[in-house]
C-alpha cells in the first residue's frame, strides 16, 4: 500500500510507537534515499559523547568521501556527491552514513537510537555519574527497563504468533558501557515472558566499538559480544567477561566511530557460541 508517487504509506507503521516524533505514515523516517525498510527487523545504535549530534547525525561524517575530475567530465559524477570547488578539476563530496553501512551489511534496514553519554559533554542534569562507566550501565538500565516491553512487544510476528525478529545491537565509545545496561534490562524482561515466547526473542549479537572504560565492563556470555579497538590512548582497555576481540582492518588509532568503516564487513548475523578454548564467539552452520 506504498504510494511512490508522495512517499507515503496508506497504512500506519507496525512499529510507530517506537518513532513518536515521526508520522506513522512515513517511509524510511523520511530517508528514502539514505535508507530502505525490507523486512523491519531491528538494529539498536548507542552512541557515545557528543557535541549535539543525536540519533543518525552522530553517525554522520560530512564529507566522508571525495572525488576528483576533469571539468570536463563533470556529468560523470556519481548521485549523491555535491561540488565542494570547480577549477581545473572539480571536486565533489557526499555524506557516509556508519549506521546505513551498518544495517547494509546486516540487510536489516530498522532502528532505534539511544544516547548513551547522557547528552555528551553536558549530561542529563549535570549528573557526573555518566563520566563512570558504572553510572551509565545504570542508565542503560533504567532506560532498558523502561523500554523493554514496547521494543518485545513491537517485533515482528509470522501468522501464527511467533516472533521472526532479531536484535542487534551496535555501541561506540561512552554508549558501550550503557549498552550492557540496557542488554540486562532487555534480558530480565525477556525472562519473565512465557518459556515459548523466550525460546523465539533473540539479540543476535553486541558489537562495541572503541568502548570507553572497557576495562570497567563485563559480557556475561548470554549475548555473543564483540569488541573493536585501535591502539589508540583514549579507548584501549580490553572488556572482561566472554568478549572476542576483533582485529580492526584500518591502520587508524584513532577514536571517532568513523575510523572503523573498515571493520563493518566483519559484522554478522546469525547464531553463535563460545568457544572457551579460543576465547571466540564461532558462528555456527
Amino acid at each position: 500500500m506504498y504510494d511512490p508517487q508522495i512517499g507515503r504509506w496508506h497504512c500506519t507503521d507496525g512499529k510507530a510507537e517506537l518513532y513518536f516524533a515521526t508520522s506513522p505514515y512515513v517511509y524510511a523516517l523520511n530517508t528514502p534515499t539514505n535508507a530502505i525498510d525490507p523486512d523491519g527487523n531491528l538494529v539498536i545504535f548507542i552512541q557515545g559523547n557528543h557535541f549535539g549530534e543525536t540519533s543518525h547525525k552522530y553517525w554522520t561524517q560530512k564529507d566522508g568521501d571525495m572525488i576528483s575530475v576533469p571539468i570536463n567530465q563533470r556529468r560523470a559524477i556519481p548521485p549523491g556527491y555535491r561540488l565542494m570547488t570547480a577549477r581545473s578539476f572539480a571536486v565533489y563530496a557526499r555524506d557516509r552514513y556508519f549506521d546505513n553501512e551498518v544495517m547494509t551489511q546486516l540487510g536489516d534496514q530498522h532502528a532505534i537510537y539511544y544516547d548513551g553519554s547522557g547528552g555528551g559533554n553536558h549530561p542529563i542534569n549535570g549528573d557526573k555519574k555518566y563520566l563512570k562507566a558504572a553510572g551509565r550501565d545504570d542508565e542503560g538500565y533504567k532506560k532498558g527497563k523502561e523500554d523493554a516491553a514496547s521494543i518485545i512487544a513491537s517485533l515482528a510476528r509470522d501468522k501464527s504468533g511467533n516472533i521472526i525478529e532479531t536484535i542487534k545491537i551496535i555501541t561506540h565509545s561512552m554508549g558501550g558501557a550503557y549498552g550492557k545496561g540496557f542488554i540486562r534490562a532487555l534480558r530480565e524482561h525477556i525472562a519473565t515472558l512465557p518459556a515459548e515466547q523466550q525460546k523465539q526473542i533473540r539479540i543476535s549479537f553486541v558489537a562495541d566499538f572503541d568502548p570507553y572504560e572497557g576495562s570497567k565492563m563485563y559480557a556475561s556470555g548470554q549475548t555473543p559480544t564483540f569488541q573493536f579497538i585501535h591502539d589508540g590512548w583514549l579507548a584501549n582497555e580490553e572488556e572482561k567477561g566472554k568478549v572476542q576481540y576483533m582485529k580492526s582492518n584500518s591502520n587508524s588509532d584513532a577514536h571517532s566511530i568513523f575510523s572503523f568503516f573498515s571493520d563493518i564487513s566483519q559484522l554478522q548475523e546469525g547464531k553463535y557460541q563460545w568457544n572457551e578454548d579460543t576465547r571466540t564467539w564461532d558462528l555456527q552452520k
